[in-house]
């Protein structure tokens, strides 16, 4: 009896060629992510099988950035939508986006060598798309009463900051991390909420 050959889907494949990449990343840098040695890390026949769904280095790192995004959001979005007020999906944010973090440290080393890496404007406009996201949540915040008077843009752009900070210095110990976290969280809750007899 003939075994059955295994095929993988596109997506399957591509997603395998990404998580070695995030490996080769995290373990060896950016300057060492050639093909080759992304095609030797994940078992594959030849380079080809890279190009074929990447069409250049630049291409597979965008990707990887996507797919470590959308896992994240994944945890976070949940955690947000669960919460009822502002002040309360602010702290899911920070909490479940350094939770990832913590929790996937190949992950958060890979796409800190890509944000190194990439050309100023492409990082310049991630870090605001993101930051601009955030403000919009810190709006709401400020026009429901939860938080005090701010910029909106300079909180989530600190906020951002000090996130991107924890994903290249997060302790190694799981003790220490939980405790990051936690001061992150309240640091933030202490800098946005509302002064004493000015609440809404």
């Amino acid at each position: 009896m003939t075994p059955t050959r295994s095929y993988r889907t596109t997506q399957e494949r591509r997603t395998e060629i990404v998580e070695a990449t995030v490996r080769v990343l995290a373990e060896q840098g950016f300057a060492s992510a050639s093909f080759a040695r992304i095609r030797e890390t994940a078992g594959l026949s030849s380079t080809r099988m890279i190009s074929y769904h990447f069409a250049d280095k630049a291409a597979l790192m965008a990707a990887l950035v996507e797919h470590v995004v959308q896992r994240a959001a994944l945890v976070m979005v949940p955690a947000m939508e669960a919460e009822p007020t502002w002040a309360g999906k602010l702290t899911a944010y920070l909490r479940a986006n350094l939770r990832f973090l913590a929790d996937n440290r190949l992950s958060a080393r890979a796409v800190i060598e890509v944000i190194r890496n990439a050309p100023r404007a492409d990082n310049d406009l991630r870090e605001d798309t993101s930051a601009l996201l955030l403000s919009v949540l810190l709006t709401h915040g400020q026009e429901a009463g939860e938080f005090r008077a701010f910029d909106p843009l300079v909180v989530a752009r600190s906020i951002r900051a000090t996130i991107d900070a924890f994903a290249m210095t997060m302790p190694s110990d799981e003790a220490a991390t939980a405790t990051a976290i936690d001061e992150i969280v309240a640091l933030y809750q202490r800098a946005t909420r509302p002064e004493e007899g000015v609440r809404s």
